[in-house]
């Protein structure tokens, strides 16, 4: 049986087809409308993941491109400023749910976390001259460390194949690192910051994990980001004097960034997490650090040496073999 409401927005339905709705039979045209609809969705679920990761590993390079004309923690202050307006009026559009109280004292932890250290570290790593390559490696070894994490916490013994996969994931980040085996000169504050952003965000996401919040994702990452905004924004007045160098150039970085990865990437989460699909994710996020540093050299002419591509391929292996169930 067709429905009424149903009917009422179908392409080319009759007025006879919405009155009397037992009599409706479905058309050619409507037939290809479905067909076309189907179509249309399983090609979104097929490219979704790739296009998650794809975005993902643009928030790298855009952070290089943008701290060029901003002190980093006043760059996260204003994309966190302009995220929680982004997500405030996604979250009133659409009549989102908050969560309660508690739930809300959650996702600003989350944000601190998630956020705030994970972002936080990542920029200034890249200020530090750190390439965006090296960073997204780095941080890509959460799998590894909440592999680590969860094993001590439950006192888990962990398969084997893991702790070779840990192993090998290590080893590969040794060979990047490595010096001489690469064109960057090896910055301790910058290393010591890309390793907060990786303890950030797997600490965010364990938690995150065990203290699901009750509102929804909307309104659950617009509190997130308001724990970035108030904290980058205190960090900033504290340790930061150079002005922005505001262009049209750093306009639409911090754009790219608000919209392209902080929103996009987010809708698209929620379409996969809504398909089934978002499992997916995890098996192309090795991908992350290959294709920032493809995108870097396009873009910046950051120096990708054979010692670093090995150390990549070696660092990937090892977090297949630590993500494979």
């Amino acid at each position: 049986m067709v429905t009424r409401s149903l009917i009422t927005f179908l392409p080319g339905a009759h007025n006879s087809d919405r009155e009397d709705p037992l009599s409706y039979r479905p058309t050619r045209t409507h037939l290809q409308y479905y067909e076309y609809h189907r179509l249309t969705k399983k090609w979104l679920i097929t490219l979704a993941p790739w296009l998650f990761v794809f975005l993902w590993s643009t928030g790298f390079v855009a952070a290089k491109f943008t701290v060029q004309y901003s002190a980093p923690f006043h760059l996260l202050f204003l994309r966190g400023a302009f995220s929680c307006l982004v997500f405030l009026l996604l979250t009133l559009g659409f009549r989102a749910r908050f969560p309660s109280g508690r739930g809300m004292v959650r996702n600003l932890i989350v944000g601190l976390f998630l956020q705030s250290f994970f972002l936080g570290g990542c920029f200034y790593a890249i200020h530090r001259g750190m390439p965006s390559g090296i960073v997204a490696l780095i941080t890509g070894l959460q799998p590894v460390l909440t592999a680590i994490l969860v094993s001590l916490m439950h006192r888990q013994s962990l398969h084997p194949r893991k702790w070779l996969g840990i192993a090998i994931g290590f080893a590969g980040v040794f060979l990047v690192l490595s010096p001489g085996q690469h064109s960057f000169a090896l910055d301790p504050v910058a290393f010591g910051s890309v390793m907060l952003g990786l303890f950030g965000v797997t600490i965010g996401a364990l938690y995150q994990r065990r203290a699901q919040g009750d509102g929804h994702i909307f309104a659950n990452t617009f509190l997130q980001y308001v724990t970035l905004t108030i904290s980058m924004g205190a960090i900033s007045l504290m340790f930061e004097s150079a002005p922005t160098q505001w262009s049209l150039s750093f306009a639409l970085g911090l754009g790219w960034l608000v919209i392209g990865v902080s929103v996009l990437a987010i809708m698209l989460l929620i379409f996969m997490i809504r398909s089934g699909e978002a499992t997916k994710v995890a098996t192309y996020f090795y991908l992350v650090p290959i294709l920032t540093a493809a995108e870097a050299w396009l873009l910046f002419g950051e120096a990708i040496t054979v010692p670093m591509l090995v150390g990549m391929a070696v660092t990937i292996i090892g977090l297949i073999f630590v993500i494979r169930e």
